[in-house]
């Protein structure tokens, strides 16, 4: 017989957020709102799972400065790693940084055509 441990699932909160998340995503202009707008996020999940968590934590946020990549440092990264264990905490991560993913790239994109554009229009 397997004895498998109940899996804890932190999903409804991620439904609670998921709306207003998007569109602050959308309404994101630069890289660096969709940087403030993941971490804000990852937040109020952390803190509907365990409201004693500091909004302050925030900062424990790292982010890669030419990628859209992070990690949690310091108290952070053990508060996530505890509440990862047995849960699907990890995944509900990673679908909001797919999320964020998406958004930093396609500024990335339009950034990079404004720039071309810039210097086409220069040139006539």
């Amino acid at each position: 017989m397997e004895n498998r441990e109940k899996m804890l699932s932190y999903v409804k909160y991620e439904h609670e957020l998921e709306t207003e998340y998007r569109e602050k995503l959308a309404e994101a202009k630069r890289k660096s709102d969709v940087r403030d707008v993941f971490a804000e996020f990852i937040i109020k999940l952390l803190r509907k799972i365990n409201p004693d968590i500091p909004a302050s934590l925030q900062e424990q946020i790292r982010f890669d400065e030419k990628e859209f990549q992070f990690e949690f440092v310091d108290e952070l990264k053990k508060i996530v790693d505890e509440l990862s264990e047995g849960s699907d905490l990890r995944a509900i991560i990673n679908r909001m940084y797919e999320a964020a993913n998406h958004r930093y790239k396609k500024i990335e994109h339009d950034e990079n055509l404004d720039y071309f554009r810039m210097g086409y229009n220069t040139k006539k």
